[in-house]
């Protein structure tokens, strides 16, 4: 093999490199898609056969066809994994812009230092090493803040291709650079220019990442007020109801003072004892010392109590919580919703609902009647559909708590009777 083969050869390795890195970029960003079950399997059967054709018909690189080469696979690629078009067109951008920064500065750079055209650094078997290891550096990197930022994500599919408009324009000036100013060695000019963009593109990125979380803020302020909202509805409904019993109390009152006054001893007594049954029915009392999780268990409570559910409690003192208070909301407002609606189902229609808390967790479990057992195929989510109540709804955004909070969960269901239990770490509290 000649040492102008051998060059070839090793040229490619920079194409190999590219193309991981579009993987790795486009799995992180779109995702698996339904039509391929595995995306990145296929990505990778499809550069084999690029390789194999860029090769064969002696395409090289650092020219017009070596680009046209991997737009193509660019593009093609995309249409192996999830997303919606403007996901695609974002992903690709995101790709071209990654890659045409990183070796414009890497060759520029290289060249400069060299005093060599920018065309002969592919010559260098150092550079080409480097270029592989810059090109796949910043795909790992890419691809973990893109994983990392899809988790915290508020701009929309269109707001991110109106924002990505800025790259594009710097993915057609590097494409420009790298076509026309490759048989000269790059002056200062040239090589400012590539530094240039490339700090440009990280200040977008860096307002881009500035209006996301403005918009992240301004979503979690319209919950905040939803949820002041509802707790104010439900304070004037509880209000309505105190004023409702108030006037009950005493027309009761009055009625037992009337059989006594007749001298109806057992009556009031038989009286007395049908009140408090009903008001056993109708009232609970919770004392955990959060008003906000007390207000919640008795409402869960009355809901069970009308659809003939009868729901236990043993509540430890909740005065100071491991997490916030929306998030152990959702976790048992999730929770008791599935386990009532399994338990109206079932005979004898019953909840038990344990806390406990130590000094290194807070241990959740509720624990439910159901009609017939739900498989819990290795320890997973069960499935649950509108015809048949189970406990799949709501539990997805339970074990998303559950995650941020690094919390674990058990499933489990036998003889009838449902129990999930999670563990949240206390972190000394």
């Amino acid at each position: 093999m000649t040492k102008e083969m051998l060059w070839f050869l090793m040229g490619h390795l920079v194409c190999i490199g590219q193309w991981a890195a579009f993987i790795m970029v486009e799995y992180a960003f779109l995702g698996r898609g339904r039509r391929f079950r595995f995306p990145c399997l296929w990505a990778a059967l499809l550069a084999a056969v690029f390789l194999v054709a860029s090769i064969r018909h002696d395409i090289g690189f650092f020219n017009v066809e070596s680009v046209i080469l991997n737009v193509i696979y660019l593009l093609v690629t995309v249409l192996f994994f999830g997303g919606s078009w403007n996901q695609k067109l974002s992903a690709c951008l995101v790709n071209g812009i990654m890659c045409l920064l990183t070796e414009n500065t890497v060759s520029y750079t290289f060249a400069w230092c060299k005093h060599i055209p920018v065309r002969e650094v592919w010559r260098y078997r150092s550079c080409l090493f480097l270029l592989v290891a810059a090109v796949v550096g910043a795909g790992l990197l890419a691809a973990y803040i893109i994983r990392r930022w899809r988790r915290e994500q508020a701009l929309t599919p269109l707001q991110m291709l109106v924002m990505s408009f800025f790259p594009g324009i710097v993915v057609v000036l590097n494409i420009v650079l790298m076509v026309s100013g490759g048989s000269e060695v790059p002056s200062m000019m040239n090589m400012m220019l590539t530094f240039g963009l490339t700090i440009a593109v990280l200040i977008h990125l860096g307002i881009v990442q500035m209006v996301n979380d403005q918009m992240l803020l301004q979503q979690t302020l319209m919950v905040e007020a939803v949820r002041q909202k509802k707790s104010a509805e439900a304070l004037l409904e509880s209000y309505k109801t105190q004023r409702r019993l108030t006037h009950e109390f005493t027309n009761h009152t009055d009625a037992l003072a009337l059989l006594l006054q007749q001298g109806d001893y057992e009556g009031a007594k038989a009286y007395l004892s049908t009140l408090t049954k009903t008001i056993a029915a109708n009232t609970t009392i919770m004392n955990t010392h959060n008003p906000l999780l007390d207000a919640l268990l008795s409402k869960k409570y009355e809901e069970a109590s009308r659809k003939g559910v009868m729901v236990y409690f043993d509540l430890p003192d909740l005065r100071d919580m491991p997490m916030g208070q929306t998030d152990l909301v959702i976790v048992l407002s999730n929770l008791l919703n599935n386990a009532i609606e399994a338990a109206a189902q079932a005979a004898p229609p019953e909840v038990h609902v344990r806390m406990k808390k130590t000094e290194g967790e807070l241990v959740i479990s509720v624990r439910n009647r159901v009609r017939q057992n739900v498989e819990i195929p290795e320890g997973q989510l069960p499935r649950s559909t509108k015809r048949e109540p189970g406990h799949g709804m709501g539990l997805a955004n339970v074990c998303a708590v559950l995650e941020a909070h690094n919390a674990e969960y058990t499933l489990s269901c036998r003889d009838n009777w449902f129990r999930f239990t999670c563990a949240f770490p206390t972190n000394g509290i």
